[in-house]
């Protein structure tokens, strides 16, 4: 039995098996905070949103514990509009809760910021995922003055950057509040491109929410995917061929470096490193041209299907990629040594923007960001999918929690993913097609992967005819966001944040969504 199984009935709930790996619990409005809080003590609170039922509104809370293998779902119907905050003693939910604040039109009572997340002028009383409008109609825009906090004293001073910027910076303002080249305090505003795509799903079949789900954000675009994906076929029980589960994997670990290849170049352009990267954008490149090889599109859309894969991946792609592999290794490797024997290059990532252990833990953070505060999280391991189960790989920690662990991370991650992808190349040829008419019906589950930036979760519910109910997506970025204004004021200056922002390596898309 897994912990959070023995964990629930200690705490009077009866749980129930859900597909496989998921455990389900039902409890009343009133000892919904409660019992949330007493499990948060022990377990990391993964997800927190709502949905709407024929009979109301139904407010989920997603936990995991490190090393166990079961999610649990702890689920309620609201009697109305409003819910005791869980934040005050779960401060991960404060971000969650603002979001089910501004779309669904809810109240976390006692919530300590209760200030919108990204609806900046959206008309009050109509939130996004209950409101009607008819078709073609647009909302009126929101009269109401937004609260901008801003930082008073002698000399302070508040500099705004964005919301547009120049090369491939994604939409979002950051006001710099300084006392002159301190960074005394940073508000990110983000959700200048928010898509709506979970209101955008409801009613929709499964194949066209499988595009919404790849376009979260370029640099996740399989990843999320598959998460979504693999969330159907948990729902409608079915089974993926073991050829297809090493392909996934595969495509997951090439997303992967295609990602930490660009966000390391990034801190080296930071640094002024110009050289290095230059290298690291060429290594970006060729694995996104590999990825067309194999799938026909350079982030692997329209490659995954229910049961499997759209198509086989192209036997001229597979070749390319065993060639190319050693010397991804071997640049891969060279270069990470020189960065690291880079005086210049690792003075200016020391100290910057520490995120504390201790105070990183209050946040349940995923991905790189996680684990260079010491967090040892990994779905890929945790909770194994695709083809992670038979391969062998770590999953590389350090716990001092600033742009220099997090770059340590992202290069020892670099290691691991091109070995995953050899493994996988090792093990099988290219596999063939699986037709995508899986028989679709009624029920809902939990789909996970590990993005490039983190645990990746996607909730879905499906009707009697098999279409898209309600789609919940939780990417990292939606967990990690929230903790980066206080690492940007942990004792940096304005010329650190470059090297702040590209070790982060953060995605507006994701959270964006």
């Amino acid at each position: 039995m897994s912990r959070l199984a023995e964990l629930a009935p200690a705490l009077g709930l009866t749980p129930e098996a859900g597909p496989p790996g998921e455990l389900r619990a039902i409890c009343a409005s009133a000892s919904f905070t409660d019992l949330a809080a007493r499990i948060a003590v022990d377990a990391h609170l993964s997800d927190l949103f709502a949905s709407v039922n024929p009979e109301g509104i139904v407010l989920t809370a997603v936990f995991s514990l490190a090393g166990d293998p079961d999610w649990l779902l702890l689920s309620t119907l609201l009697s109305g509009d409003r819910f005791p905050s869980l934040t005050p003693r779960v401060h991960a939910a404060s971000w969650y809760e603002r979001e089910i604040a501004e779309m669904y039109g809810l109240v976390p009572e006692h919530h300590p910021a209760p200030v919108r997340l990204r609806l900046h002028d959206w008309p009050e009383g109509m939130p996004p995922m209950r409101c009607r409008l008819a078709p073609g109609e647009r909302a009126p825009r929101g009269e109401r003055p937004e609260v901008v906090p801003e930082v008073r004293g002698q000399g302070v001073f508040q500099l705004p950057l964005g919301p547009v910027r120049s090369g491939p910076q994604e939409a979002a303002e950051f006001l710099f509040n300084s006392g002159g080249e301190d960074l005394v305090a940073v508000w990110p505003r983000l959700g200048y491109k928010l898509r709506l795509v979970e209101r955008l799903a409801e009613g929709r079949p499964v194949e066209a929410v499988l595009a919404l789900a790849e376009r979260l954000a370029g640099t996740s675009t399989f990843s999320n995917g598959l998460a979504f994906v693999q969330a159907v076929e948990r729902a409608a029980a079915v089974e993926v061929p073991p050829a297809a589960r090493l392909a996934r994997t595969l495509l997951n670990e090439l997303e992967r470096l295609h990602h930490h290849f660009g966000a390391v170049g990034r801190v080296a352009d930071a640094t002024g490193l110009l050289v290095a990267a230059a290298q690291y954008a060429m290594l970006k490149e060729e694995v996104l041209r590999t990825c067309a090889a194999l799938t026909g599109h350079r982030y692997s859309r329209g490659i995954l299907a229910p049961g499997g894969l759209a198509a086989p991946l192209a036997a001229e792609g597979m070749a390319e990629l065993a060639g190319r592999l050693p010397d991804w290794r071997r640049r891969a490797a060279g270069l990470g040594a020189l960065l690291e024997d880079t005086a210049t290059f690792m003075d200016r990532l020391e100290g910057t923007a520490v995120l504390e252990p201790g105070y990183a833990a209050q946040h349940d953070l995923v991905g790189p960001i996680g684990r260079s505060t010491g967090v040892d999280r990994d779905v890929r391991r945790d909770h194994p999918y695709a083809a992670y189960a038979e391969l062998a790989f770590e999953v590389p920690t350090d716990a001092r929690g600033d742009a220099e662990a997090r770059v340590r991370v992202l290069l020892a991650e670099i290691g691991q993913s091109l070995g995953i992808v050899q493994q996988a190349l090792d093990r099988a040829p290219a596999p063939s097609a699986v037709p995508p008419d899986a028989p679709l019906g009624a029920g809902s589950a939990l789909g996970w992967a590990e993005a490039p930036g983190g645990e990746t979760l996607h909730f879905i519910e499906l009707d009697a005819g098999g279409r898209v109910r309600r789609w919940r997506a939780r990417p990292p970025a939606c967990v990690n966001w929230h903790p980066y204004a206080h690492a940007c004021a942990s004792g940096n200056n304005l010329t650190d944040y470059p090297v702040i922002e590209a070790s982060f390596a953060l995605s507006h898309a994701e959270l964006d969504r």
